[in-house]
């Protein structure tokens, strides 16, 4: 019998990203559902349970109730999340609200004298203040914070980076991201792909100019709407400088046709990753082009079970989160960057 402890978890915000139940593969029990939100996460995850969910919806919480009774046939359910924090004494806090709730949260989850590990959806907050606040509480009581940029846990963003510090390809020069769907949203969405273009550069960006889409002309503040409206949060362009020379663009449109991309230009190659693949096209010549597709490696655990499987690593064995307040906060000041550009007219 294992001897290792199990860590109570709770969840605030039953959004689908916080509570989705992943559907079972029909005929295939033993392999089960990706997890694709934070319940999910808990419930792959051999040593955490859900111990208590709050939600000001009172829908929300009967359908947690309908859709994980039977893995959680005990858990809590509350309508004010403090009242949850006192009454649960919970290790893990999954802090799934609109964006401009996490701060209070998150600093209110912090000096709970129980919890150990706070995993916050992005972006972390609307405001740099905000995103201050909850980095220095975290750091104040000890609480690992972790924001949950999902790419930062995908194997093939990693086999990426690790092949640009290789140097087999020379030195990284330019960051190029496409982002295209009908939800090509900076904040809600765009956070994610500003989040990698710094995992690539390893670097402080220095100056930004940007436009916004047609329409967002007095666009100056994010406000949160929870990601329901695309109307409500622009696509944008956008030219990055980092510290160390790498110069970043980031493009993204509303069309039907979903998905992204990054090139990542190397002196000797350049690496295309996606959602989907990892290529490397080197060339020999101007007519004499390689493409290869790369393996990403082997990865159990990706996603926001890749947040929680880490947060449980780190507090058990030490090293550092791969997804800190810090970078969290840079691409925040990036994304605002981006808004005082366009206002200022570029």
């Amino acid at each position: 019998m294992s001897t290792q402890p199990t860590y109570k978890a709770v969840i605030i915000g039953l959004t689908g990203i916080g509570a989705r139940r992943p559907t079972e593969p029909s005929g295939l029990p033993l392999y089960g559902g990706a997890p694709r939100s934070h319940a999910a996460a808990y419930h792959q995850h051999p040593r955490t349970e859900v111990v208590g969910v709050c939600d000001i919806r009172p829908e929300a919480l009967e359908n947690f109730q309908r859709d994980w009774g039977d893995v959680w046939p005990n858990v809590n359910c509350y309508t004010d999340y403090q009242a949850m924090l006192a009454a649960e004494q919970p290790d893990l806090v999954s802090v799934v609200t609109p964006d401009h709730l996490h701060a209070d949260i998150t600093v209110a989850a912090a000096a709970q004298p129980s919890v150990r590990a706070i995993l916050c959806e992005k972006p972390i907050a609307t405001t740099l203040a905000d995103a201050d606040r909850m980095i220095a509480a975290a750091a104040q009581h000890g609480v690992l914070l972790s924001i949950e940029h999902t790419r930062r846990w995908a194997p093939q963003f990693h086999a990426a980076r690790e092949l640009i510090r290789s140097g087999e390809l020379g030195p990284l020069r330019s960051i190029t991201i496409n982002m295209y769907s009908p939800r090509s949203m900076l904040f809600r969405n765009g956070t994610h792909m500003v989040d990698m273009i710094g995992f690539f550069a390893e670097a402080e960006p220095q100056w930004v100019f940007a436009e916004l889409e047609e329409g967002f002309d007095h666009f100056t503040e994010y406000k949160s709407d929870g990601g329901h409206d695309p109307a409500t949060d622009p696509a944008a362009t956008a030219y990055i400088h980092y510290a160390n020379g790498v110069r970043a663009i980031y493009h993204s449109v509303k069309v039907t046709m979903p998905g992204s991309q990054f090139e990542l230009l190397c002196d000797k190659g350049r690496i295309e990753v996606s959602d989907r693949e990892l290529v490397v096209v080197r060339g020999e010549s101007h007519y004499a082009w390689s493409r290869t597709t790369l393996p990403a490696g082997d990865y159990m655990q990706t996603h926001q079970l890749g947040a929680v499987a880490e947060l449980i690593h780190v507090l058990e064995q030490g090293g550092e989160l791969i997804s800190p307040g810090a970078a969290a906060r840079q691409a925040v000041a990036i994304m605002l960057a981006m808004l005082q550009s366009h206002a200022a007219g570029n």
